[in-house]
């Protein structure tokens, strides 16, 4: 149950993902499936996609700069840049720019002592 509505997840990432549309994927309740997932995950629903989410757009800020904040936003399932920026600021502890700007400073740091 947990890895098929962790499969689900990945795959509707850029989508608005709500708890019963996972709970009719595994064919339980919303109120089993809620209380199983946060048992087994320790994270409910909302906190579980949020987390993936925006884990899943800092690693793509830091293989990508062809595309804007706002791009990437989008392509997370958020709808404007400025509420993908509070909440990735809120779980990284600094904006989408600076994390970027950092990954880069790092990976040319890495590059010239090699």
């Amino acid at each position: 149950m947990i890895n098929k509505t962790e499969d689900y997840i990945e795959q509707h990432l850029s989508d608005s993902i709500v708890l019963s549309d996972l709970a009719k994927n595994v064919h339980l309740s919303e109120f089993h499936f809620h209380r199983i997932f946060k048992e087994y995950s320790s994270e409910t629903i909302k906190e579980f996609v949020t987390r993936v989410k925006l884990e899943r757009a800092a690693i793509f800020l830091c293989v990508t700069s062809s595309l804007s904040l706002t791009e990437i936003a989008f392509n997370y399932g958020y709808n404007d840049g400025s509420s993908f920026s509070r909440s990735f600021k809120k779980h990284f502890g600094s904006s989408p720019s600076i994390y970027r700007k950092q990954q880069e400073m790092a990976r040319v740091i890495n590059n010239n002592m090699k």
